[in-house]
């Protein structure tokens, strides 16, 4: 009986690391970020910024935001992984068809616990984006 609960609470660490360290936030759910919000509307007003910024929001948890720029306005982002590293972190980004262009310049909220080292936003292709130099 003791074994069983000694193996139920390895299986419950083992779950409890493998949560997700990142999530996609919703854009109907900006209104909760100010700053993002106001950085979303610049990058609609100037959809020529392709690239990513990152900002700080609750309890020190970080938010990148990754954008196309208007060449790609016929696409839409979604996460592929995020890899953590002592000297970096990763996020890759998959580009993929949307069904309705909606925004002049697509983007994509990803919230992260944390930043290990340097951030590197790139693409499946290894291409990587560059950080925008978007002033708060």
């Amino acid at each position: 009986m003791r074994f069983r609960w000694v193996w139920l609470f390895v299986i419950m660490l083992l779950l409890a690391g493998c949560q997700s360290s990142y999530w996609v936030l919703e854009k109907d759910r900006l209104d909760e970020v100010t700053d993002i919000k106001m950085y979303v509307n610049d990058l609609q007003m100037h959809d020529d910024v392709k690239g990513y910024q990152v900002f700080t929001i609750s309890e020190g948890k970080k938010m990148v935001v990754v954008s196309l720029g208007s060449s790609e306005k016929d696409k839409k982002l979604e996460v592929s992984g995020v890899k953590y590293s002592p000297k970096e972190t990763t996020v890759t980004v998959k580009r993929k068809p949307a069904p309705k262009a909606n925004e002049k310049n697509p983007y994509i909220l990803i919230g992260l616990d944390k930043i290990e080292g340097d951030l590197i936003a790139q693409d499946e292709s290894g291409d990587r984006f560059e950080e925008t130099d978007y002033q708060q």
